[in-house]
């Protein structure tokens, strides 16, 4: 997207970053000529993100072996195949 200089002007002085009006458009409702974050939205957009991070808690130390575009298996490591696991690691 395209930011014109007039509303990169107005970002600066009323303190928005243009990630956040990503984040405007991604949680917003869109109207006639842009879109507006409500206070519904927020509430909405904070009960998935609570749900997310749930379900990562669940999932913390599982493990997902893929060849390609394949899942070969999943499994919960024990902590010596864990720490083999980080060794290999790509960073």
């Amino acid at each position: 997207m395209n930011i014109s200089t007039h509303a990169q002007q107005r970002l600066q002085q009323r303190g928005l970053f243009s990630g956040d009006l990503d984040l405007i458009m991604m949680h917003g409702i869109e109207t006639r000529d842009g879109y507006f974050l409500r206070k519904a939205d927020v509430h909405t957009a904070e009960q998935n993100l609570r749900q997310l991070i749930e379900r990562l808690h669940k999932l913390e130390g599982k493990y997902v072996v893929i060849d390609g575009d394949d899942v070969i298996t999943t499994y919960h490591p024990t902590k010596k195949k864990t720490q083999r696991i980080l060794r290999k690691a790509k960073h």
